[in-house]
């Protein structure tokens, strides 16, 4: 059932995505409406479909690459949901599909097989550490896509200053958003850590780069607050962040091996 449940979800991303790009062709604003709908669809299946792990592994599911894949893709659909909701963002459909179509892509030719977990993963912390990091990763992804397109455009010169602007200001709001998943992860984490090795802290190189990813964006967050950093400047370091959470998420576990090497 969870494989007919995520391949389904993913059909739907695609001829999301489709229907999305329907109206550079053809003029009528069904097209766009079509494309959310589909969209939404998708995005419950997909919902459906992570809880049914959860309750079949008996656990959360987040212990394999399988897992963490679709909980990403998960993410990046939820936090554009909420931010069409707030802000009325539709021009991010375009970039979270493709995001979501590129996940859920890795992860179906994956190892779908449930695995227990190791004891070290066996900790009622588990979920909110997950959940948090992955909510965040989800925004700063989208950020990371708003980024390059606002550096392409501005070499370019193919948008006016006002849309890039907006670019600019929404690729803020998504790190605002997701920074503070990323310190709660972290925090607790270091608690999880602690009942698991008895320390808070290891420096094992997952925690190292989780930390580095943390300290490029709080460097972004201060040089936006305080330094007045907009624009190009902004965008090279959204990048460079993203770069840093890809290597912490994937990177790490096959360059690195360390406590996390589980994962």
């Amino acid at each position: 059932m969870n494989d007919i449940l995520l391949k389904t979800a993913f059909i739907l991303y695609l001829a999301s995505g489709i229907f999305f790009c329907a109206p550079l062709f053809f003029r009528s604003n069904i097209w766009d409406e079509i494309a959310r709908l589909l969209l939404k669809t998708g995005f419950i299946l997909h919902s459906v479909m992570v809880g049914v792990r959860w309750y079949e592994a008996g656990r959360p599911p987040f212990a394999s690459m399988y897992e963490a894949l679709i909980l990403f893709a998960w993410a990046v659909i939820l936090v554009y949901l909420i931010f069409e909701l707030a802000y009325r963002v539709r021009f991010l459909a375009i970039p979270v599909n493709i995001l979501a179509l590129i996940f859920l892509s890795v992860a179906l030719p994956s190892d779908s097989t449930i695995k227990a977990l190791v004891p070290a993963l066996q900790s009622r912390w588990m979920s909110v550490h997950v959940i948090t990091y992955f909510v965040g990763y989800g925004a700063l992804s989208i950020a990371f896509v708003l980024s390059a397109i606002y550096l392409l455009s501005a070499n370019q010169k193919r948008l006016d200053q006002l849309r890039l602007g907006t670019l600019d200001e929404i690729t803020y709001r998504l790190i605002i958003f997701g920074f503070p998943f990323l310190t709660i992860g972290m925090t607790t984490g270091s608690i999880w850590a602690n009942s698991a090795w008895g320390s808070y802290w290891n420096w094992d190189p997952k925690e190292t780069c989780s930390l580095i990813t943390w300290l490029v964006y709080a460097v972004y967050l201060h040089a936006r607050l305080l330094k007045g950093w907009k624009h190009k400047r902004a965008a090279y370091l959204s990048l460079l962040g993203f770069l840093v959470t890809l290597f912490t998420f994937v990177g790490v576990n096959f360059i690195l091996p360390g406590l996390h090497s589980y994962s």
